[in-house]
């Protein structure tokens, strides 16, 4: 039997609130999950097979001018299992930021190929972060989700409102939210993190410098005070 991954369970969510064709899918989860979860269209294409092997999604061909289209559509089997994924525990976390994997090994290199990394990161992290604060603008706008939400209008059992070319969902806002904001702190804190290092990077001979050894026993010191900062937050 053909075994599900996130990006399966990505696609089924989807689903469960209005059927979609394979473009809409595909569109519809690059939209909306490209900065936590991130897929090739091909690899969309291949999971849009695995909800009908697996039995939580039908297809139908409908016609649209000459050409047919597919139209996927959530099944009971499908709306339980996407219940019990979300009961289950996550995977492993994990993160794919080319630009710290070449800081990685940047002592093979030179300051000006670090510094590089580093500012570039940080600029794609600004841009990222823009990108999502745009959402947010969206959000909160009148007539956005927020004001669907403050005024009992567009959820569920009630006409979907058309915003921004798409029938909004406001019932789904307060978890969306808390998506936003964890992955709009962590662009925030790389893209300062990054900007603050890189200029103390461009003042270094080399990557290897024997010279930055004290900077780096502070650096490697602050870094474990995080520790201490993070268990006090959570008492």
């Amino acid at each position: 039997m053909t075994q599900p991954s996130p990006t399966t369970y990505a696609l089924l969510g989807l689903l469960d609130a209005r059927s979609l064709t394979g473009y809409e899918l595909t569109h519809e989860l690059r939209r909306s999950l490209r900065f936590i979860w991130p897929s090739s269209e091909g690899h969309l294409y291949r999971e849009q097979k695995r909800l009908i092997d697996l039995g939580w999604a039908t297809v139908e061909r409908e016609p649209v001018g000459k050409r047919n289209r597919n139209r996927y559509r959530i099944t009971p089997a499908g709306r339980q299992a996407m219940r019990d994924w979300l009961s289950t525990a996550p995977t492993l976390l994990r993160f794919e930021i080319e630009g710290l994997l070449r800081m990685f090994y940047a002592n093979q290199g030179t300051v000006e190929d670090l510094v590089g990394s580093m500012e570039t990161t940080a600029r794609m992290a600004r841009s990222m972060l823009d990108s999502l604060l745009g959402y947010v603008d969206e959000y909160l706008e009148e007539g956005g989700p927020l004001w669907m939400l403050e005024h009992g209008l567009g959820g569920p059992g009630q006409e979907r409102i058309v915003a921004h070319d798409r029938p909004q969902f406001p019932e789904r806002l307060h978890a969306v939210a808390l998506v936003i904001e964890a992955t709009a702190r962590i662009l925030a804190e790389l893209e300062a993190s990054l900007t603050t290092a890189s200029r103390q990077v461009s003042r270094w001979a080399s990557p290897t410098d024997p010279q930055i050894t004290p900077a780096t026993r502070k650096r490697l010191e602050d870094i474990r005070a995080l520790r201490k900062t993070t268990t006090a937050d959570m008492a």
